[in-house]
C-alpha cells in the first residue's frame, strides 16, 4: 500500500516506508507481509511465486518478519511422514497497536530526553558537532 497517508513539502509517509520504519524492515518484507496477510497461511514457495522473487529470498524476508512479531510460523506433519512450515501474518489490528505503542515509546523518549539537556550538555554538543563537521 503506497497510498499516501500524508504528503508535506518535504517526505510523503506510506503504510509501507512507516512500518519499514518503525520495526526496521524493507519494503520487500513489508510485501511479504500484505501477501500473507490478503492470502492466508502460505508456504514460502507460494509467496516466492505470488511476488516472483527467488525462495530464499523470501525466506529471509519471513524471518525478519518472525524476528519482529509480524509473522507465525506453524509446523505441518505429513501423514507418511516429514514436515513443512506455513507461515501467517498476524492481523492487521494487533501491528497497529504496535505501530502506535512504539511511536509513543519513541516519542516518549525523544520528550525525556529533550527535557534532559541542560545549557552544557548542549554547549559540548554543539563544540563536538562542529569538531566532527570539519
Amino acid at each position: 500500500m503506497n497510498k499516501p497517508l500524508f504528503k508535506s513539502s518535504t517526505s510523503t509517509l506510506t503504510l509501507e516506508n512507516i512500518m519499514c520504519c518503525i520495526f526496521n524492515i524493507k519494503p520487500l518484507d513489508v510485501a511479504v507481509y500484505f501477501i500473507l496477510l490478503k492470502n492466508g497461511p502460505s508456504k514460502v514457495s507460494r509467496v516466492a511465486e505470488l511476488l516472483n522473487r527467488d525462495r530464499s529470498t523470501i525466506q529471509r524476508s519471513v524471518q525478519n518478519l518472525i524476528n519482529v512479531g509480524l509473522v507465525r510460523r506453524k509446523q505441518v506433519n505429513l501423514r507418511k511422514g516429514g514436515y513443512f512450515y506455513r507461515y501467517e501474518a498476524i492481523p492487521f489490528n494487533e501491528v497497529r497497536c504496535k505501530l502506535l505503542r512504539t511511536m509513543e515509546e519513541w516519542c516518549d523518549q525523544v520528550r525525556r530526553w529533550i527535557d534532559d539537556i541542560d545549557n552544557k550538555d548542549l554547549e559540548e554538543y554543539i563544540e563536538e558537532y562542529i569538531k566532527n563537521k570539519r
